[in-house]
């Protein structure tokens, strides 16, 4: 009886231990899991505010180091000898090593962006008045971006297989994360080499003024040109001069067939106006730099920059307030003034009105030039304006294109590129006044393929009065404030069975890595137009790249009945 008595109480005790050693583990493994979650939801806060200006604000930081004290918490949980009769349990010890492996790499990722943004504060301090330093600093973020890379690659976040679907899933997120972030540190050190290169010349580049007032295909109409100097981290530009006094003779410059069959009634190589009439700059850039180098008082130059009334608000948010030409001009008020009130103003001076966005120009890169002005606001105005196509860039040089291209600035599409354009027709300046929306969506077809229709609604809020080169009419059968526009579709290669409703088609064709088709399209004051475009996607295309317009107002997209705020280029899946 003693004998069981005693083994009674030991099995007691023993269970005792075991319930104490349970609810032991279960609290360590809660509470290495809510400090994942903690830390986790840190660095989201951070990636959705992830700006340059904001980087180097020191509350960024703080959420940083918050999560890496999560993310340290969770390790040293997970790393408790109490947890290590679980690692004897073979499924049990998969997972249990793979939650360490996550919250480790989780703290040493954190640990990566601490330094990175550490560095980078102190880098934006340095001084940048001068070209000489303007080409270290791009210089020495590079390197700073190839550190942060190099350091990304080394963490060990291990593999998703054979887990359970929330620890795997976690363990993809991550891997992707990192995989991301390291990719971006390399694409940003190429960038800043690229652009140091270029800043230190001597080639130049020409820089074309685009206005949103009277759209085309890639952005605005080249309405100035001038040749921007770059010579040790300086720049220098040129006479700005208006592309109506730069039109070449008929022929001047050879068209490539694909673009010259689309558009056979323009002779698009002659006149800087007619540029953009494919979405896919590189196309037009080209043209660009071999009309320049021919125009009168032009030159040969190594690339092209466009800035367009939106990339110019962008700065004025850098250098601050300018005045041009008696007129003041802010952030607030440069889309009024450009769009609309210039014409407005010099409505019976034809030059005086081409002059305002040279001098606008003018001012803002003698700032530039002279002035001090924040790096990190520089950088996330100039990000920012490239995401919404308001500034492209274009060189004639490989490896420069390539950097280019691997950060969206040089315009290109892509063989699964969707984009939707108006391209005014009307000779007048209504585009500011213009609202369009797109419609995208798929339904799967009889042959297993997706069916895409893309619904544009145009709709014409222009006013009935003002001179004639603002609201017209300048084209007969117009009265003021009637819109006429090319509708332009991009859609991804390999597309077929494509139809156009709602307007006079004119253009059915490849354009570069897409197919396009296009319509004239006449819309009245007060009045909306829809215009619907039907494609039979490629087989086991789901996958779009919605292209930004560069329209003010800007382009209303909505996919699958999901609506995006901003114009910017994206990757979406219909049809799926």
């Amino acid at each position: 009886m003693g004998a069981w008595s005693r083994r009674r109480k030991a099995l007691t005790a023993g269970g005792v231990l075991v319930g104490i050693w349970l609810v032991v583990v279960g609290y360590l493994l809660v509470d290495a899991s809510l400090a994942l979650g903690d830390g986790a939801g840190s660095l989201r806060s951070v990636r959705r505010r992830a700006t340059v200006s904001a980087l180097v604000d020191p509350s960024t930081r703080d959420d940083v180091v918050a999560a890496r004290g999560r993310f340290s918490h969770a390790s040293s949980r997970l790393d408790n000898p109490l947890l290590g009769p679980l690692r004897l349990v073979p499924v049990v010890s998969r997972h249990l090593a793979a939650a360490r492996r996550l919250a480790h790499a989780s703290r040493d990722g954190a640990s990566v962006a601490d330094r990175s943004l550490s560095e980078l504060g102190d880098l934006v301090e340095q001084p940048h008045s001068t070209g000489a330093q303007r080409i270290a600093l791009l210089r020495d973020l590079g390197a700073l971006a190839r550190r942060a890379s190099s350091r990304l690659e080394r963490i060990d976040v291990g593999t998703d297989r054979s887990l359970v679907s929330s620890l795997g899933d976690a363990v993809g997120e991550l891997s992707s994360q990192r995989d991301e972030a390291s990719q971006g540190a390399r694409r940003l050190d190429v960038v800043s080499r690229t652009l140091a290169d270029i800043l230190d010349g001597p080639e130049p580049y020409l820089l074309l003024g685009a206005n949103n007032a009277e759209m085309r295909n890639d952005g605005g109409m080249f309405l100035s040109a001038a040749t921007l100097g770059l010579d040790h981290g300086s720049l220098h530009l040129g006479t700005v001069r208006p592309t109506a006094d730069t039109v070449l003779p008929a022929g001047s410059i050879a068209v490539p067939a694909e673009l010259a069959r689309n558009w056979s009634f323009l002779d698009a190589g002659r006149d800087l106006r007619n540029l953009g009439l494919t979405a896919d700059f590189p196309q037009s850039a080209r043209l660009a730099v071999a009309n320049w180098a021919q125009v009168p008082g032009g030159a040969r130059t190594a690339g092209v920059i466009v800035v367009d009334v939106d990339a110019i608000r962008s700065l004025l948010r850098v250098v601050g307030p300018v005045t041009a030409g008696g007129t003041r001009y802010t952030a607030d008020n440069v889309r009024e003034q450009l769009l609309r009130e210039q014409y407005r103003r010099f409505a019976g001076d034809r030059a005086e009105r081409r002059d305002q966005l040279g001098q606008v120009a003018r001012v803002i890169f003698d700032r530039l030039q002279h002035g001090q002005w924040d790096v990190a606001e520089l950088a996330t105005q100039l990000s920012d304006a490239v995401q919404g196509r308001h500034l492209m860039v274009w060189s004639s040089d490989p490896k420069a294109e390539r950097a280019w291209r691997s950060v969206g600035a040089d315009g290109h599409l892509t063989d699964r590129s969707l984009s939707v354009a108006l391209l005014n027709r009307g000779a007048e300046k209504l585009d500011s006044w213009i609202r369009t929306r797109a419609d995208v969506r798929g339904a799967p077809d009889r042959s297993g393929r997706t069916r895409l229709t893309v619904t544009y609604r145009v709709t014409n809020g222009a006013p009935a009065t003002g001179p004639a080169y603002l609201v017209g009419p300048n084209v007969t059968g117009l009265s003021a404030g009637d819109h006429r526009g090319f509708v332009v579709v991009h859609l991804p290669a390999g597309s077929s069975e494509i139809t156009m409703t709602g307007a006079r088609q004119f253009l059915a064709g490849h354009d570069g890595p897409t197919e396009v088709v296009g319509g004239d399209l006449v819309v009245r004051r007060g009045a909306t137009a829809t215009v619907t475009v039907t494609a039979l996607l490629p087989s086991g295309r789901h996958d779009l790249v919605i292209e930004p317009s560069a329209r003010i107002q800007h382009t209303e997209w909505v996919v699958e009945g999901h609506a995006y705020d901003l114009d910017r280029r994206r990757t979406v899946a219909v049809g799926s």
